[in-house]
């Protein structure tokens, strides 16, 4: 329940009421200082701990695994996994495309041999810099 904060005009006593939303409308007329009984009372909203209630969209996501938990929290969890198996699948279809005479399809990058892989590296920082 909602804590409403409250100031007395007459002692200026701080004081705070808790009540139901529902119940807000009705007992807010009948408010009285608890120290003094006035009820020259008004509400304190600067000392009302309101806290908004946010909700970050995709254009505010800062990294790539808050906007994939946001996604997923869009699509639900059946969706994902439906989503997740149909890459699944299309990653590891063969190719049915012909290659030029000798050549042949490799399986992985693991078989490549390291000199290899270090060679195109090289190239690629060259490209950049």
């Amino acid at each position: 329940m909602p804590e409403y904060s409250f100031e007395c005009e007459d002692c200026q006593t701080l004081f705070i009421e808790v009540w139901a939303i529902s119940a807000y409308d009705k007992k807010i007329k009948s408010v009285q200082c608890p120290a003094c009984h006035s009820k020259h009372v008004y509400r304190d909203y600067q000392s009302d701990r309101v806290t908004p209630n946010y909700i970050k969209g995709l254009h505010e996501c800062t990294t790539i695994g808050e906007y994939a938990d946001k996604q997923t929290e869009k699509y639900g969890k059946d969706k994902c996994e439906e989503m997740t198996r149909g890459f699944n699948e299309y990653r590891n279809k063969k190719s049915t495309k012909e290659l030029p005479k000798g050549m042949s399809r490799m399986e992985s990058t693991d078989q490549l041999p390291s000199s290899l892989i270090k060679s195109q590296a090289k190239r690629k920082r060259k490209k950049k810099g």
